[in-house]
């Protein structure tokens, strides 16, 4: 399979956590022992959608849509399911053997890598030893920055020689200039084939992946230059939006403060750090992208993210910014969105380095407004809302705002507030808010109904044994997924169930597979979780018995908790499970009587109909196992000679 064994998927199923991989693309929130957030494969404004950690699954109950980590990715991205093994073998670093082609591309990517952690060596040395930078040493200790977040960030600093570092890449990694172009980290002179650096005398702040790879570098001039700020470009393993700064550092300050800082330069986050906010993380000059603000809220329970900017124009901007993206991520999920406001400083560095910084910090984030309260205090901070127009344009302002509140209650809520505030009725505010919200397309509709239509279906054309309309499908699908279910509730469970289903013949194709599977295993497991795995690592190639296995593991954990016994389980739902092939066999005859049989066929059908119904009415009162076996034959007797007929759908 190209490169992909047995061995590989459960490597990778082991290192991919199913948490991260969805957070990536779903903002997820704890519930009780699930997480929960808005589904990516329907539209929906209520979450139904769940991850299991500790089985490493997921189910949609609005949709159905369910699977572990490979068949997320396979739907989310559309992939087969051999490049979704691949693709996250390759992100957490799994080696496979794979076509040349793709070999050369990974090896691109890992050679642009190594380039990089190369730079970053070479720079950190330039710091700690060379004379020369002893400019950029002087520059941090006169910014307040100690010796242990100096080595925690990887700080360095780049000589003011035109080709440094060209020529230490070249001879170190035998790399040619034009693989440090195509990295970011040279430029190539206009008038000529020759290179230069791109970053020189400025102290150097490497940005990390996820996993602490170095993947870029920010450059602070240490001269006179105009552009106090150089950034690599963007490369084959780097985004702007696809990082955050200090995201691999802030991962376990975010998880144990249970609330994210977001900040706007490096050395925000850097002194954050220091001065013990470990859970700040800084965005990378652009706007908030949504990738980055589903990674913001990833190890947050509360899903509490603080706003951090400078207290000038263009940080008030990136707080308008930040907030709509925020926004756009959490719909549905319930974000606590606060902005930090530090007066008398104009960012959180400057504030830090105060003597009474730390406490002043911790008084704005204890302090820092609500989404709503600080859109509505931005909106009339230049407006006198003691005066009549004051008052006008004041409630021009704060209705788009109102507008925007989708709670009605909340909405409700900070209608009366602004009303109290601005001197104006309450009910024309109400009314300006909800003539905004039409004319806006932002009222919630009323209920509508959508009835589902019956299938077309052309007179007396063939359908396959079972198709029906009625339920009939779905109560045999219910009843096999317990059956099933049984293997995985027990070590004595699974004994019970392996022998009393032997010669049980499954009418879902999935389901069957399963089965196959799991006597294909046989007993040489070490619990019930590992069967479940082993399957799971079996089944992975194979969507529908992947995604039916979900189900039959979510029916297993339901009935664990439930601790019948056994035997009588067993029992019960082979019986539910006849009932509903004696539903089935009757409806097939039924609608093969109607379709001009001879007297003798109809007699026959007629006749078959009558045992059918016969066994229907003695099932309840069945208690031996084997004495279902039985009946099961004599269904399959009855209904062996009419298999393969077509048959019109029977409406029952």
């Amino acid at each position: 399979m190209r490169g992909v064994t047995s061995e590989v998927i459960a490597e990778v199923r082991s290192r991919a956590q199913i948490l991260d991989v969805v957070s990536e693309v779903v903002v997820l929130k704890r519930s009780g022992k699930d997480y929960k957030g808005l589904c990516p494969f329907h539209t929906e404004k209520t979450p139904s959608f769940h991850v299991n950690l500790t089985k490493g699954i997921y189910k949609c109950f609005g949709c159905g849509e369910g699977g572990d980590v490979f068949t997320f990715v396979q739907k989310v991205k559309g992939l087969e399911f051999i490049d979704c093994v691949r693709e996250l073998a390759h992100k957490y670093g799994i080696p496979l053997v794979e076509t040349t082609e793709e070999r050369k591309e990974y090896d691109r990517r890992n050679f642009l890598l190594l380039l990089y952690q190369q730079a970053s060596q070479y720079y950190v040395r330039l710091l700690r030893e060379s004379s020369e930078g002893a400019v950029a040493r002087q520059y941090l200790q006169e910014r307040g920055i100690d010796e242990e977040t100096i080595d925690r960030f990887k700080l360095g600093y780049a000589p003011s020689a035109w080709d440094g570092l060209i020529r230490y890449l070249t001879e170190s990694t035998k790399a040619a200039p034009s693989s440090l172009e195509e990295a970011g980290l040279v430029r190539r002179r206009n008038d000529s084939n020759s290179y230069f650096d791109l970053f020189r005398h400025r102290l150097i702040v490497p940005i990390c992946d996820e996993q602490g790879r170095v993947i870029a570098f920010g450059g602070r001039t240490l001269g006179d230059d105009q552009v106090k700020y150089i950034n690599s470009p963007e490369s084959p393993i780097y985004t702007k939006g696809q990082h955050l700064f200090a995201f691999h550092l802030a991962k376990d300050g975010i998880k144990a403060n249970d609330s994210v800082i977001v900040v706007e330069g490096y050395f925000d986050a850097i002194t954050c750090h220091q001065f013990g906010f470990t859970n700040t993380v800084a965005t990378l000059g652009t706007a908030l992208t949504s990738q980055q603000g589903k990674m913001l809220v990833r190890y947050t329970d509360s899903k509490r993210v603080f706003l951090s900017f400078d207290a000038d124009q263009a940080g008030l901007k990136a707080v308008d910014r930040g907030i709509e993206t925020l926004n756009q991520v959490a719909e549905g999920i319930g974000i606590d969105l606060r902005v930090i406001s530090v007066s008398g400083s104009k960012d959180p560095d400057e504030c830090l380095r105060r003597p009474d910084g730390v406490e002043r910090f911790k008084a704005a984030m204890d302090g820092a407004l609500s989404l709503i309260d600080y859109q509505l205090e931005i909106a009339v901070k230049d407006l006198d809302i003691r005066s009549h127009t004051g008052r006008i344009e004041s409630a021009k302002r704060v209705v788009p705002i109102l507008s925007q509140i989708k709670n009605a209650v909340a909405r409700g809520e900070y209608v009366r507030q602004a009303a109290i505030k601005l001197s104006v009725r309450e009910e024309e505010i109400l009314s300006d808010v909800a003539q905004y919200r039409r004319d806006n397309r932002l009222a919630t509709p009323g209920p509508s109904f959508s009835p589902r239509l019956p299938e077309k279906r052309i007179p007396g054309q063939a359908v396959p044994l079972g198709r029906t309309r009625n339920g009939l499908i779905d109560g045999t699908v219910k009843a096999e997924q317990c059956l099933l279910a049984l293997f995985l509730t027990g070590r004595e469970d699974y004994e019970k169930a392996r022998e009393a289903l032997q010669d049980e013949v499954f009418i879902t194709p999935a389901h069957q597979r399963i089965k196959e599977t799991i006597y294909a295993i046989g007993p040489s497991f070490n619990n019930v979780e590992d069967l479940e795995y082993k399957l799971r690592d079996r089944l992975a190639p194979e969507r529908e018995s992947s995604a039916a296995l979900v189900e039959v593991i979510l029916k297993a954990e339901e009935m664990s908790r439930q601790k019948e016994p056994v035997e009588g389980l067993l029992t019960d739902f082979r019986i539910r499970l006849m009932k509903e092939r004696v539903n089935l066999a009757t409806a097939k005859l039924l609608s093969l009587s109607k379709m001009g049989k001879e007297d003798s066929e109809q007699a026959t059908l007629q006749s078959k109909i009558r045992e059918l119904t016969g066994i229907g009415r003695i099932l309840p009162s069945l208690t031996n196992l084997s004495e279902i076996g039985d009946l099961q034959r004599k269904i399959e007797e009855i209904i062996a000679p009419f298999e393969g007929q077509p048959h019109t759908e029977t409406r029952l």
